[in-house]
């Protein structure tokens, strides 16, 4: 797992020539619809929150919303191709007649038509294969006309960034992992752009360290959660808080940071601020991501637990492949 984590930006550069020689589209979407689950889906909040200023839907259900219709750019993204939630949601697309796009590195979704199939390599498991799942999409909005710059400058200088700062981010990881240590993980960002890597972290916490990790958003916990915060006490030592802070988040939630970690001053095992590091939003996010990834890795070795294997995940696809 630990070359899987260090092998994301590689993924980055790699994914950038599997479709980096699409074709314009002339036809113009109102939204873009991102189906995918787990590791797949995380690729959708990471855009949406990347393209503000585009509707973006990141869909993770059976379902999809009501309102998509064939003005929607719909992207479908299954790393291992059989996920049943994503290929329900092509089913339903192909009622709508939306223009599908697929991303996946086999299974049933391949093979099934659309637009657009974009193959990425297989045998990773799908929460290692982030670089190769998330990177097509920018260039498909740019080569669709939902973006008016290409990415790819942006991709090749975010995986650079990577590389140089890989090693310093696993040494993070790993003095960050002892006060992680049997802990119970509450994660907090201050600003929605880092929302997603807070999400990312709680999975990669719950998948390679198998440990529960609850997470929220600053401002909204300050109407809500912090008046919780700390009880029951017996099991405030078992904790660790982290602030995941965006330096462009708005000044007030910042403050409210400040003053949040008043309140909860000398409660809880551990309390840790994370600032991450890069000049743009999107180094930031990706930062921020590997780092989580490698202390979810560390948490797991030092705890003698295999990162790899998702037991209980197998073990429920297996029993709802008995009741089709």
């Amino acid at each position: 797992m630990k070359k899987i984590i260090s092998s994301l930006p590689d993924q980055i550069l790699e994914a950038i020539s599997l479709v980096s020689d699409i074709s314009h589209k002339r036809k113009k979407y109102s939204k873009v619809l991102i189906c995918g689950m787990g590791g797949s889906g995380i690729s959708g909040d990471l855009i949406k929150t990347i393209y503000p200023h585009i509707e973006i839907i990141s869909n993770k259900d059976y379902s999809i919303p009501k309102f998509i219709d064939n003005n929607t750019l719909s992207i479908l993204v299954s790393y291992s191709g059989n996920t049943e939630e994503t290929l329900n949601n092509y089913k339903i697309l192909s009622r709508v007649k939306t223009t599908k796009i697929t991303i996946s590195s086999d299974g049933a979704l391949l093979r099934k038509k659309s637009e657009l199939k974009i193959k990425v390599p297989g045998g990773l498991p799908p929460r290692g294969a982030l670089g190769y799942l998330f990177t097509p999409i920018p260039i498909v909005l740019y080569n669709y006309g939902l973006i008016k710059t290409d990415p790819i400058p942006k991709l090749v200088s975010l995986a650079m960034f990577l590389k140089k700062k890989r090693d310093n981010i696993e040494k993070k990881a790993i003095d960050l992992s002892k006060k992680f240590l049997n802990k119970l993980p509450l994660i907090y960002s201050n600003s929605q752009t880092l929302l997603p890597a807070a999400s990312r972290w709680q999975c990669q916490l719950n998948e390679n360290s198998k440990i529960l990790a609850h997470i929220n958003v600053i401002p909204e916990m300050n109407h809500n959660e912090i008046v919780g915060l700390g009880r029951p006490k017996r099991i405030n030592k078992e904790m660790v808080v982290a602030f995941l802070n965006d330096p462009k988040a708005h000044p007030r939630s910042k403050m409210r940071v400040k003053i949040v970690k008043s309140i909860i001053k000398n409660k809880f095992g551990n309390v840790v601020d994370i600032n991450p590091e890069g000049k743009s939003a999107l180094m930031r996010l990706f930062w921020t991501i590997m780092l989580g990834d490698f202390l979810s890795y560390y948490c797991a070795i030092n705890t003698n637990v295999d990162p790899l294997p998702v037991k209980r995940i197998d073990f429920l696809k297996k029993q709802l492949s008995k009741f089709r």
